[in-house]
């Protein structure tokens, strides 16, 4: 295990958790690209996760919950004005920040219940899915309170994510591997994957789509360090479980909380002497709500937002962005034949090889006096879809900085090479889907070797 990180128990929890909004968690950091084209509005962006397992892993940039199951992560966006689009990816992991768990746990109440257990607030929807020790009375309150809150407002995407729960190449963890969606200092709303995915599934996964700033192959770091091998299979036999369970019961779709009372009986079945996890009184001395169970020494510490992360309003982030009319998006036309050639084009040129157009942005203050911090900084501007001549600069800046620390570098040679092909590319072009793959893996390595 890397030195300053401590595990805790790797606990089977049973819930059915909702982030209604993730960029608003997140303070729209955001809007994202969708095929080559920059998202202009976000409508939904949605998080739902059947959970089965948790675990809390304590390291030296601070407290790191983790929520496996099954889960989905669902947009409604548009790329030009007045046309939607939706996009989707499967999770098997919610990876939250100590910081980010906590702006979940003190979020505004939506109800006036006072079950500890079931929390219904802006920012989140958590209730266990066995509730069979309620008493009647409570059980008709947290069912129309979810009624209202969750499965009305939220059903057609809770039905879509369930159909494809169905689909039998979904959630194959062979095929796959791990899908996390991560709010971690390093890997900030991202979703990490796993290099051993499938190469076709891996290339059709790695598209950026709307919310996120990247899906990087960054996994294997969390799971050599956070999991044991065994473990992994506990957590993979977990969510074989988990698929074999909702995409198999039969529910009442006009009546979703059918969807729980089924579930926690084929679950049991399923999985014997499962815990369940009952709080019989609320504290009023608290100052967070309860959402996972691996957080509950934790109820009287909130941990501030980093200023790294500056929040946002989804007006002002909307209001920032540069609608660049030039290419026109056709959704049928993509969807049928990949990349429209253009009347003009002399050669055909594969969409992972195209260098989009983009607004140029005013960099960052790139640090000085720190190898990992300098290169970190890069990795953000790569992953943020900076202009080629903005991210050359900051190379060059970077090197310069690394240079007058250490002289025997291998990567800077490199990273001159890379600074002066940039800052000689086309104006208002970013990386094209293969360059910016192959540079994060790039400056990957260096943070690897520097550290």
């Amino acid at each position: 295990m890397s030195a300053g990180i401590f595990k805790g128990d790797l606990i089977k929890n049973n819930i059915f958790l909702v982030i209604p909004s993730w960029g608003k968690l997140l303070g729209y950091p955001t809007l994202g690209t969708y095929a080559n084209h920059n998202v202009v509005k976000i409508s939904e962006d949605l998080v739902i996760f059947f959970g089965g397992m948790e675990r809390l892993v304590h390291t030296p940039k601070g407290l790191v919950y983790y929520l496996l199951g099954l889960g989905y992560y669902y947009t409604k966006f548009e790329i030009q004005t007045g046309r939607y689009i939706t996009d989707s990816r499967f999770l098997t992991g919610l990876m939250l920040s100590d910081f980010i768990y906590d702006r979940l746990a003190t979020s505004k109440d939506l109800t006036l219940q006072n079950e500890p257990e079931v929390v219904v607030a802006e920012d989140v929807v958590k209730v266990p899915i066995d509730v069979s020790l309620k008493l009647p009375n409570k059980k008709t309150f947290i069912q129309g309170t979810l009624m209202r809150n969750l499965f009305i407002p939220y059903k057609d995407v809770i039905l879509e994510f369930l159909e494809k729960i169905k689909d039998l190449k979904s959630f194959q963890i062979r095929k796959t591997n791990h899908m996390f969606l991560s709010t971690h200092w390093d890997y900030f709303n991202t979703i990490l994957i796993s290099d051993a995915m499938e190469t076709k599934l891996k290339m059709k996964y790695l598209e950026s789509t709307a919310g996120l700033n990247s899906i990087s192959l960054r996994l294997y770091r969390f799971l050599i360090e956070h999991f044991s091998d065994a473990e992994i299979q506990e957590i993979n036999e977990n969510i074989k479980i988990l698929k074999e369970v909702y995409s198999t019961i039969e529910f009442d779709p006009m009546h979703l909380y059918s969807l729980i009372e089924q579930a926690n009986l084929w679950i049991k079945i399923k999985i014997p002497n499962l815990p369940l996890y009952q709080t019989s009184y609320i504290d009023e001395k608290r100052k967070k709500h309860s959402i996972l169970h691996s957080g509950e020494k934790y109820l009287d510490k909130i941990v501030p937002w980093p200023e790294k992360f500056k929040r946002q309003t989804k007006k002002g982030l909307e209001d920032s962005v540069n609608v660049i009319q030039e290419r026109i998006y056709h959704p049928k036309d993509f969807e049928k034949k990949g990349v429209i050639l253009e009347p003009n084009r002399e050669h055909f040129e594969p969409k992972f090889l195209e260098r989009p157009t983009v607004k140029v942005k005013t960099l960052p203050q790139i640090p000085t006096n720190n190898i990992i911090e300098i290169l970190s900084t890069l990795r953000t501007l790569v992953e943020q879809d900076y202009d080629l001549r903005s991210i050359g600069k900051a190379f060059a800046l970077g090197r310069d900085y690394i240079k007058a620390m250490v002289l025997h570098q291998n990567m800077l040679w490199d990273m001159s090479k890379l600074a002066n092909i940039y800052t000689k590319a086309q104006l208002n072009k970013g990386l094209s889907s293969k360059e910016k793959y192959e540079l994060l893996e790039k400056i990957d390595n260096w943070i690897d070797f520097n550290k």
